[in-house]
């Protein structure tokens, strides 16, 4: 039993409880990303009675404050800027809250640059993008997705050049969605690029973030013939992904890169004796140590080996589906997620599964998952569809 203290009597039934209640969702958990292979993580026991706050720019030295882990953030970011190409002389980010506030910091410099500009997003982009542009008071233009969820390049164009004739010169600001949150399906950066060239935005006028939260770094760690494009060498100017989805922190966090020219900083703040350039000002210091520990103790090599795992087991999972007779298939393919049609309630009351307007659900086969969990979701499957032929339902979910 977990221990309480001698005060509260109670605390340590309602802990093991929730324990044990959240052990029980965990064996159903294939509907939301999130890695849970965690490696041992005792090494960083000792920082968890420390107070860390990253307070500030994540590059600038000194400050008031010395209880912080900026040089490790400062790896963390490192690491990840030259995986998505950023120039060796030209980058910024920092550790965020994960990938909300991620797209926000970037969406709010892109607005310090061009302050006319409208956000372009597709049908199928994260919820955030639109909060953030309403946050920032941002003019939203919302593109269709394909039936895939790939944003529409020929009406980003139509879009562009219909904003373009209405207010000349105020440039363009484009979010690209490199893994949707339905079907993980991925904007082409170089596509958005070209249609910008060919709708008169000039380089300087531009600026396009690429959301990469779940997929970025699978993707990136891929050879880069035949990869999605959606680095800095194909034309993003930042790209945001999250820590607690492939990267597997047991925490919600994120991480920004930018190209530094394009950054607009904060002089120095009296109070804590270092300029700011981010959103939040006071930072999590134990979300870059423990990014820090992950990144270096998989490596290149061992996140690859992870992202091979997944997407064997994403395989398995179309293929276990489709075996049972019901319609399965992936956006591209080196995509984690599979998508469905949506089952039978009673198995959703069970299994809590996202889904969308269009009558689909979807699995998502993140590192951690074990195969004897998806194929006990196929067999719950096929038990309900048995039972929900009876009664029509089958049909009905196809149809739709």
């Amino acid at each position: 039993m977990t221990p309480g203290p001698p005060g509260d009597p109670t605390m340590a039934g309602r802990l093991d409880r929730l324990h044990a209640d959240l052990l029980r969702h965990r064996d159903y958990d294939l509907g939301f990303p999130g890695a849970t292979d965690l490696p041992d993580m005792s090494p960083l026991a000792p920082f968890e009675r420390l107070l860390l706050n990253n307070v500030g720019h994540p590059f600038a030295p000194g400050g008031a404050y010395r209880m912080h882990t900026k040089h490790l953030e400062h790896e963390v970011v490192g690491f990840l800027a030259d995986l998505f190409d950023a120039p060796l002389d030209n980058r910024h980010g920092y550790v965020t809250t994960g990938s909300t506030e991620s797209t926000h910091w970037a969406l709010w410099q892109a607005r310090l640059m061009l302050p006319g500009a409208a956000v372009y997003c597709s049908s199928a982009a994260h919820y955030s993008v639109a909060k953030a542009a309403e946050l920032l008071r941002l003019r939203l233009r919302v593109v269709p997705a394909d039936e895939r969820g790939e944003m529409r390049y020929d009406l980003l164009h139509a879009a562009v050049v219909r904003d373009g004739r209405r207010q000349r010169g105020t440039g363009a600001i484009v979010v690209a969605s490199i893994g949707t949150t339905m079907t993980e399906a991925v904007d082409d950066v170089a596509r958005i690029g070209a249609v910008l060239d060919a709708a008169g935005v000039a380089e300087a006028m531009r600026w396009i973030h690429a959301d990469a939260a779940l997929a970025g770094v699978p993707l990136a760690l891929d050879e880069p013939v035949g990869r999605p494009a959606f680095t800095f060498a194909d034309g993003a100017h930042s790209v945001a992904v999250s820590g607690h989805k492939f990267l597997a922190t047991p925490f919600p966090c994120g991480v920004v890169v930018a190209l530094a020219d394009r950054h607009t900083g904060r002089g120095d703040i009296t109070y804590t004796a270092a300029p700011d350039s981010t959103i939040t000002g006071s930072r999590s210091g134990h979300a870059p140590l423990w990014l820090w520990y992950l990144l270096r103790h998989w490596g290149p090599a061992g996140l690859r080996a992870r992202a091979d795992a997944a997407r064997t087991l994403a395989r398995h999972t179309e293929q276990q589906l489709r075996g049972i007779g019901w319609p399965a298939w992936r956006a591209q393919p080196r995509a984690f997620t599979v998508v469905f049609p949506r089952p039978p309630q009673p198995l959703l009351d069970r299994w809590p599964l996202a889904t969308d307007e269009r009558g689909n659900a979807h699995a998502v086969l993140m590192p951690g998952v074990p195969r004897e969990r998806v194929d006990r979701f196929v067999a719950d499957l096929r038990e309900a569809l048995a039972t929900a032929s009876g009664v029509g339902l089958v049909s009905d979910a196809l149809a739709s």
